[in-house]
């Protein structure tokens, strides 16, 4: 592989030292490098579309002597990148607060209106009932083998005890999901843009002012990152609020935008253990994820009736 690189790269190679499967330190003569192995070469295009909007934020690899971005040898597709440490001891809000403006400007700068068919929408929207059916029979099937059984285990009480929040949840889901269908009536244009769609602290290096491992990056609503977002803000126990207000601020979204993530958000997260603390534990974090889903909504709201 050495020479392969050489011969397509302006590189000198002294070593290759492996860090994962698909990732390999380069010690070259010029400095250190990333090889990354890459499924195929589809990211080509988005590459050459990110490298068009003069955004060095997000990392692209370095052009080999035929000008690409990712080449081919022996069926592997591959692409070298400058090799950068990653800031440990950076603290997560600071990370998230720099993620934010960073995908926000992403999403601004390289978004285009797609004239679509009813048949896409139809099919986000059947997507986003059957998630709903789906809790909803979970739900359903718990409540009747609670009832069938005599005795009622502290996770069964305390899904008894919640069960009216989790279906007033998947209830606003579906109220979103019909304000989503009427809003979309009267659009013809889908907005797509770049979305990073691969959110880790490690991939955000503040302090050299990049975000790096592009491999998810691909065309597609603005809503697939802020789901990613709001997911980890909770996670981290960040103030959510701060975060989109930050990215409404660069990048207001459509109504239709808010409708459709907020139908992704209601639809509770829930999975159930056999082990009972396990199975507590799993509920009282889905009921606190959804009470931050409405905050949220209230949010959104709010930002939508200052801007009309």
């Amino acid at each position: 592989m050495k020479d392969i690189i050489e011969s397509k790269y302006n590189i000198k190679v002294n070593a290759i030292i492996k860090i994962t499967n698909n990732t390999y330190k380069l010690i070259c003569e010029e400095g250190n490098f990333l090889l990354k192995y890459h499924k195929d070469q589809s990211l080509e295009s988005i590459f050459v579309r990110l490298s068009m909007l003069n955004n060095d934020v997000f990392l692209l690899p370095i052009k080999s002597f035929n000008d690409n971005y990712i080449e081919r040898y022996d069926e592997l597709n591959f692409a070298i990148y400058p090799f950068l440490n990653d800031e440990i001891l950076l603290n997560k809000d600071i990370r998230l607060h720099f993620y934010v403006k960073a995908i926000a400007n992403l999403h601004l700068w390289s978004h285009y209106a797609l004239k679509v068919s009813d048949g896409f929408f139809n099919e986000s929207l059947d997507y986003l009932e059957e998630q709903c059916q789906k809790i909803e029979t979970i739900i359903n099937n718990r409540v009747e083998r609670i009832e069938k059984e005599e005795y009622h285990s502290p996770s069964d009480w305390y899904f008894l005890m919640n069960y009216d929040h989790l279906n007033k949840s998947i209830q606003e889901a579906r109220r979103r999901i019909s304000n989503l269908e009427d809003a979309i009536k009267t659009e013809t244009n889908l907005n797509l843009c770049l979305t990073y769609q691969n959110f880790d602290y490690s991939h955000i290096l503040v302090k050299q002012n990049k975000i790096v491992s592009l491999d998810k990056m691909a065309i597609a609503p603005a809503i697939y990152d802020l789901r990613q977002l709001f997911n980890e803000a909770y996670n981290s126990r960040i103030d959510i609020a701060s975060l989109i207000k930050e990215y409404l601020g660069i990048n207001p979204l459509q109504k239709y935008e808010k409708e459709w993530l907020l139908a992704f958000l209601f639809i509770p997260n829930l999975q159930i253990y056999n082990e009972d603390q396990k199975d507590i534990a799993s509920l009282f974090k889905t009921l606190n994820h959804l009470h931050s889903v409405e905050t949220f909504a209230s949010l959104i709201e709010e930002t939508s009736e200052s801007n009309t």
